[in-house]
């Protein structure tokens, strides 16, 4: 798409070329008629040299597909020149409303482009909070060398940036092992490396290595004697996200359910560092999504679903308990993450109590996110339901402290 303006300057020297046509034809002298003829042919020069200056360029963007929110980013840009002729002093805008509300577009400048060559600029966002974006389009600007004749082209050349949730710093209690609980009474997942807890000897087999073999032992059976050590266990925390309407109270990045999803963020990112299984679903109306794991890779995959979570509406509970029991092992130190606490949440929820380790539900005050108004006293509240802990959070709560919160209570099994 190409557009053009007109500037004062080329208003004015309109109105003088047209004047001078008109007593040209009038007067008929020659000098006149020379003159009314410089001034069409120069505006007729201006103007194709304008459209001439945004025409023959191809733009191409290049940037990271997944980038933190908050952190600044570097998006290159790319202009090919596909004429013979080379390019000076191009200007581009690159639009990226959503991306950055409070700047719409940033600036490119490329001081020259050779024939047949890309040349690269760039430029930096920091993008406020998680989504996927679409960057562009983006408009080349030219004009003649007077300024007289201005003109826009629209390139569309849209490209996807997924901006993760960035996880809050916390002070992350680590969950039992396997060998300081009941086993009946914890869901473990097996973790790489080795433990070191003894439990006993056994006959060698193929698969053992050679190290944990038991000399002493083997001399005094006569065969291979293989040490035997606990299997790599560590204990694994489930969190529940109910997304519906009321999660989303607020403004932006402060609502319910964008606190959530930093939360959940959080707890992945902790499994880089510490020994515990994360379980994670999330219920959007009819819809749902889970995923499992620990490590650097777990916490990657989860950040990019969780920035592209958008999904909301009233959880249909005869479908999706199901569900829940499904993907949220038994035994795992619950968090459920909502906005509701009814008698019929309630009463969900001490059903949940006797299936789970502990249960944590951390609610929003909603009258402190319409209003987009903290909290009286600062911090999270503590209370208790029956069977479970409920911990609710306001609007400008330390998010960080809400989870070292949360953590610490995960580890207790609760009174029943």
């Amino acid at each position: 798409m190409l557009s053009s303006k007109f500037t004062v300057h080329s208003v004015v020297f309109l109105f003088l070329t047209l004047f001078t046509v008109v007593v040209a034809s009038v007067f008929r002298n020659p000098l006149l008629v020379y003159t009314a003829v410089f001034l069409v042919v120069t505006n007729l020069v201006l103007y194709t040299w304008a459209q001439y200056s945004v025409n023959g360029m191809k733009i191409e963007r290049r940037h990271s597909p997944h980038v933190m929110a908050g952190r600044e980013t570097e998006i290159e840009v790319l202009l090919e020149n596909t004429r013979t002729t080379a390019r000076y002093g191009t200007m581009g805008f690159d639009i990226h409303a959503k991306l950055m509300p409070d700047k719409e577009y940033t600036p490119v400048a490329f001081l020259s482009a050779p024939p047949g060559e890309k040349v690269l600029s760039s430029y930096r966002v920091t993008p406020a909070h998680r989504g996927v974006y679409e960057l562009g389009p983006f408009f080349l600007y030219g004009g003649d060398p007077f300024g007289f004749y201005k003109c826009w082209r629209k390139l569309r050349v849209p490209t996807e940036l997924v901006v993760l949730p960035d996880p809050v710093p916390i002070r992350f209690r680590q969950p039992p092992s396997a060998s300081m609980l009941a086993q009946d009474e914890l869901e473990t997942q097996p973790l790489s490396g080795e433990s070191s807890e003894f439990l006993g000897v056994r006959e060698y087999v193929s698969s053992d290595p050679m190290k944990r073999v038991h000399w002493m032992s083997s001399a005094r059976h006569g065969k291979l004697i293989t040490k035997q050590h606990e299997m790599n266990v560590a204990s694994s925390i489930s969190v529940l996200l109910i997304s519906d309407e009321a999660m989303s109270q607020g403004i932006g990045q402060h609502s319910p359910l964008e606190y959530s999803i930093r939360m959940i963020a959080s707890l992945a990112y902790a499994t880089c560092f510490h020994r515990f299984k994360l379980n994670y679903l999330a219920l959007m109306g009819e819809e749902f999504e889970n995923q499992a794991g620990h490590g650097q890779g777990f916490f990657r995959e989860l950040s990019i679903r969780l920035a592209r979570l958008s999904g909301r509406g009233a959880v249909n509970w005869d479908d999706s308990g199901k569900v829940v029991l499904g993907y949220l092992p038994k035994g795992s130190s619950l968090i459920i993450l909502t906005m509701d606490l009814g008698p019929a949440s309630r009463q969900r929820f001490r059903n949940m109590a006797a299936r789970y380790r502990s249960v944590i539900v951390v609610t929003f005050n909603l009258e402190s996110f319409r209003k987009m108004q903290p909290a009286e006293r600062p911090g999270p509240r503590l209370s208790f339901g029956e069977g479970y802990l409920i911990m609710e959070v306001y609007f400008g709560d330390d998010l960080g402290s809400t989870l070292e919160q949360v953590n610490e209570k995960s580890t207790v099994v609760v009174h029943r």
